[in-house]
């Protein structure tokens, strides 16, 4: 049983941070009554929120598509995370993302030459369903191009990496929070097996254990080879030694929010924790470096998004509400929580 204290949940319960707030008296306290409803309707007077919606070009988007930080992509996957409610400028916002970045496949092209992120286009996903844009057949499109690139591929999302990982692990969290978005009356046979893919193989790597032992040295290796020939020589590395040991990822214990493209243990487990996966014993080295990045009752945020924003969400290497409140979600789920 974790031990929170009355402190730290008012500190959470502050009016600087409606979202926040709204998430702790909903997802911590249970609380469902008149004042959560008034909070939810006080989300997108939250500063950050304020600030992206305020810079927004011509009622419809954001610089342009993709544009790093600051383009309509990331608007929109910033205010899903951040829990905006819809409004009219997001309305405008996804129509523009349908009609210049969906593509006939169903992911949403990054630039001209009509490159794909799997991690970005399951972002969009997310926020589309949670702006209420699931019955549409565009969004549809989106779900049906995860049926062939991931579930039918077996949980594959290839990826150009420098190490012995060969698909894309990532991208696992951000797959499974779109997918177990969908209302499960709603879920396709091959929806059910992407999210049960991406379940079980974060358990079966124990959530951020998954780089091979070996992975420093092949990156040392070839660090003058390029193409082809890398993958190559990955494959005649995994073939030389098949039975690895998996490491853990040290970038997956730094929580971050938000995200770039990366991803973290924490990250992870709220993921988990959103699609009600039940405890696992493979889960327990996760949760325990969870519990154990608590500072005074209050978890430190890594982010450090190298480029500009409209505004600045949380702060690097400071307390942070919404690691805090993520974190307290987590053990809730899994540990149990009493506050005093």
């Amino acid at each position: 049983m974790y031990q929170v204290s009355q402190r730290v949940i008012n500190w959470l319960l502050e009016d600087d941070n409606p979202p926040v707030k709204y998430l702790t008296m909903t997802k911590i306290l249970e609380m469902e009554d008149a004042e959560t409803i008034a909070i939810k309707s006080e989300i997108n007077s939250y500063h950050p929120i304020k600030e992206i919606l305020k810079n927004q070009m011509d009622n419809s988007h954001w610089n342009c598509g993709y544009k790093l930080y600051t383009g309509t992509y990331w608007q929109l996957k910033f205010l899903s995370n951040m829990h905006a409610t819809k409004c009219d400028k997001i309305d405008n916002a996804v129509e523009f993302i349908f009609s210049r970045g969906l593509t006939a496949k169903g992911y949403f092209a990054t630039g001209a030459g009509g490159h794909n992120f799997d991690c970005m286009t399951a972002n969009l996903l997310e926020a589309l369903i949670h702006f209420g844009f699931l019955g549409d057949d565009r969004t549809q499109r989106v779900t049906n191009y995860f049926e062939t690139t991931f579930s039918d591929a077996n949980g594959s999302i290839k990826c150009n990496t420098r190490g012995l990982t060969e698909n894309c692990y990532m991208v696992l969290p951000q797959i499974l929070r779109a997918l177990s978005t969908i209302p499960r009356k709603k879920r396709s046979v091959k929806i059910k097996k992407g999210i049960d893919l991406c379940i079980n193989r974060l358990l079966e790597n124990k959530i951020y254990k998954y780089v091979p032992e070996k992975n420093r040295e092949f990156i040392k290796a070839t660090s003058k080879i390029r193409g082809q020939d890398r993958v190559n020589e990955r494959v005649k590395w995994l073939n030389e030694n098949p039975d690895m040991k998996r490491m853990a990822k040290k970038s997956w214990s730094k929580f971050k929010f938000p995200h770039s493209y990366t991803s973290d243990a924490l990250d992870a487990m709220i993921s988990l924790t959103q699609a009600n996966v039940q405890y696992d014993p493979r889960m327990k080295d996760a949760i325990d470096l969870v519990q154990n990045q608590a500072h005074n009752g209050r978890w430190i945020n890594w982010s450090k998004l190298r480029s500009p924003m409209y505004a600045t969400i949380d702060e690097y290497k400071q307390e942070s509400k919404w690691l805090t409140q993520r974190a307290l979600e987590v053990l809730k789920k899994y540990e149990g929580l009493t506050i005093s």
